[in-house]
This record gives C-alpha cells, structure tokens and sequence, in this order.
C-alpha cells in the first residue's frame, strides 16, 4: 500500500498578502485622515477659547474706561491685529497678560476694530446694521464648522468676511 503525503503549504500566497497589506494601508489612511480633521476642530477650539480672554479684557478695559479702545489709545480706524505689539496690544496689556497667538502660529493673528462703518445686526446674518460697536474677529477656522457672525458690513481687516466675529456694544447704542 502506498501512502500519499499530502503536502501543506506553510505560507501565505502573494494575493493573500497583496489583499492584506491594502486593508491595512486602507484603514491607516483613513484614521489619518480622521487625526487630521480632530486636530483642526482642537485648533477652533483653542481660537474660540483666545477669543472668549480677549472679549474678557476687551469688556474689563469697557468697564474701567468706560469705551472700548479706540482712535484715543492710538488705534486707527481701521484697526489693528491683536498680539503684534500694536496699540490694542498696550491698551489690553492690564487685563490680557499674555496676548494669545493662533495655534499654526503661521502669522495670522486676531483682528480688532472700532469703527463707525461696523455696525451690527439685530440678529446674527440679519445684516440690517443697527447699532455701531466694536468687533473682534478671526479668520483662519479650519473645521469647517459653523461659526458666529455678528456683523456683515465694514470691510476693514476682512472682518466682514471673518470665520468668526463678535461684537461689543457700547452704553447707548
């Protein structure tokens, strides 16, 4: 009697590997993908954050002065980035320590204006410019998410066409 050995293959086959490898790579791709898009929301989020301390100091400035800053601090109408030692940089310095920069610290820095051509709406996307204020702004939000826009009209500094902008109501307007 004759005894047939089966042989047994102890490797994988080249498909078998083409087919594991693309998977693999297939998932690495998209949970990079999904880093990426985490980190840019961690970046909004820090910009929100910078701009929730700068309204703070801009209204403790409001509260002791009685205005916000203005062309009487040196700020020029058309007004000034923030954190680039300009005016709003000195008048803010008593109640905004340490000026924040954003995150890429790529050079964009946020932006200031006070200015009789802003105006606000009476309410958000309204663009129906009834009351004069100041406005901060940012304009390098990366998400993709949906960010506030009090004002439409003014174009200096783009806050007009900013990601995200503010406006401060002075007493009586």
């Amino acid at each position: 009697m004759k005894s047939f050995m089966k042989k047994e293959n102890k490797g994988f086959t080249l498909i078998e590997l083409l087919v594991v490898i693309s998977i693999v790579s297939l998932l690495t791709s998209s949970v990079l993908v999904k880093l990426n898009d985490v980190k840019a929301e961690a970046r909004d989020a820090v910009r929100l954050s910078d701009m929730r301390q700068i309204r703070t100091a801009l209204e403790a400035y409001r509260n002791r002065h009685l205005h916000y800053p203005g062309l009487s601090e040196g700020i020029p109408i058309s007004g000034n980035q923030i954190g680039v030692g300009s005016p709003i940089d000195t008048a803010l310095a008593p109640y905004l320590p340490k000026v924040p920069k954003d995150p890429t610290h790529d050079g964009v820095m946020y932006f200031y204006s006070y200015d009789p051509r802003h105006c606000t709406d009476s309410n958000i996307g309204a663009c129906d410019c009834v009351g004069m204020s100041a406005v901060f702004a940012f304009n390098k939000a990366e998400s993709g998410a949906s960010f506030q826009k009090d004002t439409c009209s003014g174009g200096d500094q783009n806050i007009n066409v900013a990601d995200y902008n503010v406006s401060l109501h002075e007493e009586g307007t």
